[in-house]
């Protein structure tokens, strides 16, 4: 894995038109003319449809990836912290962007297109808590994030096509009975999202090898890099196992079985081998020219965009604000606080001995700078605050909790 992945390509429309045309006469003559999903039931994998508005109410807008309009400094302390990481960590990454298949390309959303949709909305809101998380730039936020949505979602791109691939020399139907079959399965068993985690990771930095050792080398930060590493470990499932290398190979080998069973008549088990294993080819991801994917269907020409919905000019996307309410739960149940003095703000001492601000209740959210403030003075990331929310039933249940953390703030006197 190289820096190539963090730096996105411009697809030819033409070569993406192609594809899909491709893709839609092969499974025409697969299916007979008829809709695939009355077949093998809608598509629900991956997960690409979390939380998009209704489009009556709101204005789709799909922008070209290189020349869309993007905030080009950090959010200001006092906006509402928007908790994007929030819906990463219940939802999974496709919250954040998804791969739409070229075999879905007149369905919504984006009709008429397909590829890998970056949600502008909700990408600079991660990147945005990334930067009161890191101390780091925006723009290095926010081409770290991009960087790691990228390749997971070109993980996907480079399953499908590998899938088109055999489906055109062999001629049965791999990938939807596969995505059929996976959306039936707990999250913990969407093994192809653990593998796309493990990938965009390494997006993040570069191998490099001598006579005796392997070292990785950052391409950015290394707080951006462990936040995004301590994003991936509290995400939802299979999703969260993309942190460790040493599962990848097991989950390649338990997603070519799921991929397979699409043959329930392979015959011996020689048969059954060697289908397994050329599915198996499919699943690494290395360079921008694979091996084992033609010319017709390299890894470049899948096209990436931006997409929001909006209304009156702005984006409807809500976000999942941190209230005052929630924050007091948090201080008084989980980290046990005690009010210790009362000026124009309540101040709580909590577990590890640190004193935290509850701000003033002239508003009903948290700002960034008060969010990032509170749970860091509890020694929390953010992922794990949200992790530990769902855990707990929004601080209702398994409280106080058990092991103290220091605060990642060491306080010099007094409440910050």
């Amino acid at each position: 894995m190289n820096k190539f992945f963090g730096q996105i390509p411009k697809p030819d429309p033409y070569d993406a038109a192609s594809i899909a045309q491709a893709a839609s006469e092969l499974e025409r003559s697969h299916y007979g003319g008829r809709n695939p999903d009355d077949e093998f039931g809608p598509d629900r994998f991956p997960p690409r449809k979390v939380d998009i508005p209704n489009a009556d109410d709101s204005e789709e807008v799909v922008e070209d990836f290189d020349s869309a309009s993007l905030p080009v400094s950090q959010g200001r302390d006092d906006e509402i912290h928007e908790g994007a990481t929030g819906k990463v960590v219940e939802e999974g990454i496709e919250y954040l962007a998804f791969y739409k298949s070229f075999r879905d390309f007149l369905e919504a959303p984006a009709r008429k297109r397909w590829g890998i949709f970056f949600i502008k909305k909700r990408c600079v809101a991660l990147a945005t808590d990334m930067i009161f998380s890191t101390g780091e730039s925006f723009s290095d936020c926010q081409n770290a994030l991009t960087a790691f949505l990228y390749t997971h979602e070109l993980y996907h791109y480079r399953f499908d096509a590998h899938c088109l691939q055999m489906e055109a020399t062999r001629g049965d139907p791999v990938y939807r009975p596969y995505r059929s079959r996976v959306a039936k399965r707990p999250i913990s068993e969407w093994h192809e999202e653990s593998i796309a985690n493990f990938y965009g990771l390494n997006a993040l930095r570069s191998k490099i090898s001598d006579d005796y050792y392997i070292h990785y080398i950052p391409n950015y930060p290394q707080p951006i890099v462990d936040y995004l590493c301590d994003l991936v470990a509290n995400s939802p499932g299979a999703y969260a196992d993309g942190i460790k290398e040493e599962q990848q190979w097991s989950r390649k080998n338990q997603m070519a079985q799921q991929a397979s069973a699409a043959f329930p008549n392979a015959g011996t088990s020689d048969l059954k081998s060697l289908v397994n294993s050329t599915i198996r080819l499919g699943m690494n991801l290395s360079n921008p020219r694979e091996s084992t994917l033609s010319s017709f269907l390299r890894l470049n020409k899948c096209p990436v965009y931006w997409i929001d919905w909006v209304k009156d000019g702005k984006s409807v996307l809500v976000p999942q604000a941190t209230s005052l309410e929630e924050i007091n739960d948090f201080i008084i149940r989980y980290l046990a606080g005690v009010k210790d003095h009362h000026s124009d703000h309540s101040y709580y001492l909590i577990d590890n001995g640190e004193k935290v601000k509850l701000p003033n209740r002239h508003r009903y959210d948290l700002t960034n700078h008060e969010f990032a403030n509170i749970i860091r003075k509890a020694g929390m990331t953010s992922p794990k605050f949200f992790s530990e929310r769902n855990r707990t039933s929004v601080w209702r249940k398994n409280v106080p909790r058990s092991q103290k953390l220091p605060s990642l703030i060491p306080s010099k006197g007094g409440a910050r």
